[in-house]
């Protein structure tokens, strides 16, 4: 990717004073308001709502597809004047993407990407990708790659487009063609960083068919490794270092039952940061966890398909792909010496694609 920017002369800046400044910047208006029939190398004009930083625009702005895109843009305080490459396709929608690496001038970032569509096409593409990532994680990034490659050609192949996902696990992919895709959801991206080296969830299935223009509940689960702690027991343990003696650990019960076609073996995950814990349910659908120790935890069903007790989410060495899971849609608060029912639930009413 060719980018070329223009640096005026005269210093940009904003009139000094006033409080401190910890609200991100926001996009207010692109000059066309509508970027459909652009034509290459064309000039158009973003406006945001206060002054940005102008050393973070380099690393923030970017188009998808990924591609070799000759641009350039000149930064004017609030505003910015972008000039459309010139190599662009007739029939694709492109996305002006400015990422959460972007800031305004007292240095706060945009907390979700900013996403322009334009096109040389008279209208945009309307496909959408959209879910949620559960689990234990600070950041995430959904990539997708098109025309469903292999996990070999995804490993050597820089994804076609890459999202940060918000803060509370939701994505949403705008503005994409109907054809088909490979997905992947990693817990950092970066062109020097091998995802493979941490946390990754691949999707249940090898390929998304998009030809409805809409995609929903594509979800995935990811996790950082835990930390050992001291204080801290494991999952498996009823005892705590209590300076030089054991002190009996009071705990709660997990209990309830599931309905659905049990294809494979079922088990039950309750998790949070510190602690987890695994079982299988029964033949009639009824799961009981013991010995929780008391905090807040996110509970799921899974279906065990190698019947080894642990959520897979696939792998970039063999064929396989994450096992299908569903989230209990409430947090679990839990005290000790409690034994908390969960409410019949029917996880085959879930909607998936």
């Amino acid at each position: 990717m060719t980018i070329i920017f223009i640096n005026n002369c005269a210093s940009v800046s904003a009139p000094k004073g006033g409080e401190i400044d910890a609200i991100p910047p926001g996009l207010v208006s692109t000059t066309p308001k509508i970027l459909t029939e652009i034509n290459p190398t064309q000039k158009i004009t973003i406006q945001f709502n206060e002054y940005l930083q102008e050393a973070s625009l380099k690393k923030a702005i970017k188009i998808f597809p990924t591609g070799d895109y000759d641009f350039k843009y000149e930064y004017k305080g609030d505003e910015i004047d972008f000039w459309i490459p010139s190599n662009l396709d007739t029939d694709t929608t492109y996305l002006l993407v400015f990422d959460t690496s972007l800031k305004d001038e007292h240095g706060v970032n945009i907390t979700q990407d900013i996403v322009i569509p334009f096109s040389r096409d008279f209208v945009f593409h309307s496909g959408t990708i959209e879910g949620n990532i559960f689990g234990d994680f600070n950041t995430a990034f959904i990539l997708l790659w098109l025309n469903n490659p292999n996990k070999a050609i995804m490993l050597n192949t820089a994804p076609d487009y890459i999202l940060h996902a918000l803060s509370n696990g939701t994505y949403q992919f705008n503005f994409l063609p109907n054809t088909d895709f490979s997905i992947v959801a990693v817990q950092q991206y970066g062109s020097n960083i091998d995802y493979t080296k941490g946390a990754f969830s691949f999707y249940r299935k090898n390929k998304l068919s998009l030809h409805n223009n809409l995609l929903s509940n594509i979800n995935f689960y990811l996790t950082r490794p835990t930390k050992e702690e001291n204080g801290v027991i494991s999952s498996d343990s009823l005892t705590v270092d209590d300076t030089d003696e054991k002190a009996l650990v009071k705990t709660a019960t997990v209990l309830g039952s599931v309905k659905g076609n049990f294809l494979h073996p079922i088990n039950v995950f309750l998790k949070n940061q510190e602690n987890s814990y695994t079982n299988l349910v029964e033949l009639g659908g009824n799961y009981t966890i013991d010995e929780v120790l008391e905090g807040k935890y996110q509970l799921l069903i899974y279906e065990d398909r190698n019947n080894d007790l642990i959520l897979n989410m696939g792998s970039f060495t063999d064929e396989q792909f994450a096992e299908r899971f569903y989230v209990y849609p409430d947090s679990l608060i839990l005290r000790a010496n409690w034994e908390l029912e969960i409410p019949m639930w029917n996880y085959s009413l879930e909607k998936e694609k």
